[in-house]
């Protein structure tokens, strides 16, 4: 039997019959449904990706809210997926309900100079983090992001309500208005991948 691939987990209505994505098969387990397609016949390599995942996955977050997986993860059968999503149907139940009509902000703060004295970065830094700090009264929840690599001063993906969006791309160019000497880089709206992690015990 083929091998599985979960992209994700996402809410089901008993009569939902309708094609989730070219490929996408869903698992059902009672309201929750885990799409998934055939396992890559390699194992996922991040330097061999071809994008496929991640539009698989906007497909299915344009449809409602989803739980993504890691790329890669692979159950050997649809009863090792069953009995996995069973055994953690409550923390997945509610995790879907937290991410629900919610999407993941990412905002880059650099200096607004090209080049800047090796003596000034500490400062800017500081200007940096507390533009950042009154972004996130405007968020469900936030994390700092890894290390940046320079001129970035720092990265902070925000989970916010889907309806909040253009509120909040109003506050950063708030901020950008305030701190002259820094520029704000706002993507988005992403699948909150930043504030998912799955129980991957089977």
């Amino acid at each position: 039997m083929t091998a599985l691939e979960l992209l994700g987990l996402m809410a089901v209505a008993h009569d939902d019959a309708a094609p989730v994505a070219p490929g996408v098969t869903v698992i059902r387990v009672r309201d929750l449904g885990a799409a998934v397609r055939a396992a890559p016949a390699e194992s996922y390599d991040p330097a061999n990706d071809d994008g496929q995942y991640e539009q698989l996955l906007d497909a299915l977050f344009a449809r409602g809210a989803i739980l993504p997986a890691p790329p890669g993860l692979v159950f050997r059968t649809v009863d090792t997926m069953r009995s996995w999503m069973e055994q953690n149907y409550v923390g997945l139940a509610e995790g879907l309900t937290f991410v629900s009509g919610k999407c993941e902000a990412r905002v880059h703060v650099r200096p607004a100079q090209h080049l800047v004295p090796s003596e000034s970065i500490d400062a800017l830094a500081l200007e940096a983090s507390n533009a950042v700090r009154a972004l996130r009264h405007g968020a469900v929840a936030t994390v700092t992001l890894a290390e940046p690599e320079p001129p970035v001063l720092v990265s902070v993906a925000f989970l916010l309500k889907t309806n909040d969006w253009n509120t909040f791309s109003e506050a950063v160019l708030e901020q950008e208005r305030r701190f002259t000497d820094l520029r704000f880089e706002q993507t988005g709206p992403w699948i909150p991948h930043d504030f998912v992690r799955l129980d991957l015990g089977v």
